[in-house]
This record gives structure tokens, sequence and C-alpha cells, in this order.
């Protein structure tokens, strides 16, 4: 399927590895220029050079930090003016013990899940109302429709940012404006990697043994591939989805148990 994007112009935030850099990837076969933000700089020109080589497409880097506002404001001097945006942001580190977060916590937490996308789309949605095409996705967590205490540092400024999302995605969605969140599972990134190397240290048990133990608490017994992240992004980022907007969408494997 043709897309509907070529030639158009996206921002993705966190594209030097992992959901992000898949969501790249995939928006460039789709012919679609490219502009990238992340923090390691020397990773993410490698991530740019790789999909211009594979791709052909024009690509520029921003490496900048997106949890403080100078850094957002970095990016849309950089790009003021995309046709796509595509937020995704790190997890905080988190205690998993409420009683022990800070204000300051709660303050970069805040920072960098909810007022760095909420920022962003304030820099670029009017320039998309005017040029009549607008796509914004942000990528988030299923613990949005689930939540748990235990990540509550980073879930509550999300559940913020659903829903400035979905305002935005009905005010706009007459000029062909749109704005969605994809609410994701437990994926084979780098990051999880790390992680399950982290809990097979802690356990004493063998890495490959702790990644099995935790694909098989999903539904579909695996983790998801970043491809299909992407996958889903570029749809919603497609010219063929103006009529889905002000929608959290799931993707995560079945993992969560409800209905709605």
């Amino acid at each position: 399927m043709d897309l509907g994007i070529f030639g158009r112009k996206a921002v993705v935030c966190g594209a030097s590895r992992g959901i992000g850099n898949a969501i790249a990837v995939r928006l460039a076969q789709e012919g679609v220029n490219l502009v990238l933000a992340a923090r390691d700089g020397k990773a993410l020109d490698a991530a740019a050079a790789k999909i211009r080589a594979d791709h052909g497409v024009a690509v520029e880097t921003v490496a900048t930090d997106l949890s403080v506002s100078e850094g957002r404001r970095t990016l849309l001097s950089a790009c003021s003016d995309p046709d796509i945006l595509v937020h995704n942001g790190a997890w905080p580190d988190e205690n998993p013990d409420f009683r022990q977060w800070s204000r300051e916590d709660w303050v970069r937490a805040l920072d960098a899940m909810m007022l760095s996308p909420v920022e962003l789309i304030t820099g670029v949605v009017d320039g998309m109302k005017a040029r009549g095409f607008g796509r914004i996705v942000a990528v988030t967590s299923r613990f949005v429709k689930e939540p748990r205490l235990e990540h509550m540092l980073s879930v509550s400024p999300r559940l913020g940012l659903a829903g400035f999302m979905n305002g935005i995605g009905r005010e706009y969605a007459r000029h062909n404006v749109t704005a969605n969140a994809m609410l994701t599972g437990i994926f084979a990134t780098e990051t999880q990697v790390a992680f399950g190397h982290e809990l097979a240290r802690r356990s004493g048990k063998p890495f490959e043994e702790v990644w099995k133990e935790r694909e098989a608490t999903n539904a579909a017994g695996r983790f998801g591939r970043p491809e299909e992240m992407a996958a889903l992004c570029a749809f919603l980022c497609s010219a063929h989805a103006g009529f889905i907007t002000a929608q959290n969408i799931l993707i995560d494997g079945g993992g969560y148990p409800g209905v709605f």
C-alpha cells in the first residue's frame, strides 16, 4: 500500500535506536524526509547515515535533550514546519516506592513525559493546520489504560498528555490534522535487553531464562518487534488515516486484560 506521504517531512524523537529508529526507517521507506532528534549525537549521526544510504531521503539530525525546554526550543528552531511529528520519550528511572518520589522527581517526569510533547505539538500544530495536513503520534504505554502504582511517576504525566492530545485531535480534525497515541506493551529493544540482563544479575538466572520467562507473561508469548510498532505508526501518519484521531491505540500483544 502506498501510504501517500512521499516527500513529506517528519520529526522523529528518540530516533537513534530502538522504537524511534524503527519508526524513522519505516517512514524513510515511504519516501519521507526526516529530522531525527536524540541525546546521543554519535548514535544519531550513525542512524542518519544508514537511513540516507539505504533509502535516499534527506535526513537532518538534532542532538539535544528533549526533556528540558531548551532542548525543545533547539529542535523547533531546526524544524518548525514538519508534516509529521512523532514523540518518543525515554522512561525516567523509577523507584517502585511512591513514598520516596520527591517533588524534583515529579517535575523531571512531567517535563520529559508531558511538557516535552506538549511544547513540541504547540510549536508545530498551527503550521500543520495552515498547510492542510498534519500527523502527530506519541509513543506512550499501555499502563495509561491499566495504571500500576509502581509506574505512576511516568504514567501520570502520560495520562495528562492523553487528555491534551485528545483535545488537539478533536480541535484540528477538520483541518486534516490528527493526533493519536500508541500505547505500547513490551518490545524487544536495547533497553529491554539491558533490563533483562539486570534482572538476570539480581536473580542469578541465565539471561535466556529470564527473557523467556518475561515473554511468557504476555498473551502473545513473545516481545513485540520494533518494526511492528513502526508499521502502525507509519499508517497513522499516512494519507489514509485522516479519520483516526484523538485515540489511544494499544499495541501490546494482548497484554491489556480489558475489553475497552
